[in-house]
């Protein structure tokens, strides 16, 4: 039997987020029956929950699988049209209910930012804590952390703003990664590490998970996705955005923001 299609929407632009009027149209092209998987990968899930065409037709999939990204940077300079971490989270219920358990959420402390300049220096890290706090009640046992990377495009954008990146340190940022793990270990999270040097490999799109929680215990492809940045241990799925679907979020050090 063939397997069933995993889809990923997307790794390229937050459809759910920006352009919920483009998910809808793609998912008439990927009807139910088709599709083992839907990956949702968001920083801003409203769309997802209000009742409306879209969330009669993610209702329709067997299995919705969603990447919520909170930094608790919301609202603020470096994620400035992004929901408050509070407002985020206020939406949690309706979502367990969309995708029909915790076991489909995962979290995403993505990406830690340190910066520094003639203001001071500023960091997501503190908001770590509070927001395990948060999160865990609803049942969600995975996070997944990465560092801001440090693209020209984003480097001279945060330039403009006044800051520089903290320069890299593989000894701090290890310190770093034990503090967090810690943390999350009391909330009863796992914490994994995105495509990051120096750190285990780790699948966001992994078709073994996938498999062992579809209701209907469908297994679907575990080869490992072409495309995909060396250390990104994902299997293979089909992603659905693009990047001239220009993200209107504008997160400063993002390599997407025009």
């Amino acid at each position: 039997m063939k397997n069933l299609l995993v889809l990923s929407a997307s790794r390229r632009t937050d459809l759910a987020g920006c352009f919920p009027e483009v998910l809808e149209e793609r998912m008439r092209a990927f009807p139910p029956e088709a599709v083992h998987s839907l990956v949702i990968w968001t920083k801003n899930p409203r769309n997802l929950i209000i009742e409306g065409s879209l969330k009669e037709i993610l209702k329709k999939y067997r299995q919705i699988y969603l990447h919520l990204t909170v930094t608790g940077m919301g609202g603020g300079e470096f994620e400035p049209l992004i929901p408050p971490w509070e407002e985020t989270v206020g939406m949690m219920e309706p979502l367990v209910e969309l995708v029909r358990g915790p076991e489909r959420i995962s979290w995403r402390f993505d990406p830690i930012l340190e910066v520094e300049g003639r203001r001071g220096t500023y960091s997501n890290i503190a908001y770590f804590s509070p927001l395990c706090e948060a999160i865990a009640p609803w049942g969600i046992k995975t996070c997944r952390v990465s560092w801001v990377s440090p693209y020209k495009k984003v480097v001279a954008r945060l330039g403009g703003r006044g800051w520089r990146l903290v320069a890299e340190d593989a000894e701090k940022r290890k310190k770093q990664a034990e503090e967090l793990g810690l943390i999350a270990r009391r909330h009863g999270m796992e914490l994994r590490f995105c495509s990051m040097n120096g750190f285990p490999v780790s699948r966001c799109i992994d078709g073994e998970l996938l498999g062992r929680i579809h209701p209907d215990g469908l297994s679907c492809s575990q080869e490992k996705a072409r495309g995909q940045r060396p250390l990104c241990g994902c299997t293979h799925s089909l992603d659905i955005g693009w990047y001239s679907l220009k993200c209107r979020h504008g997160c400063l050090y993002c390599y997407a923001t025009p």
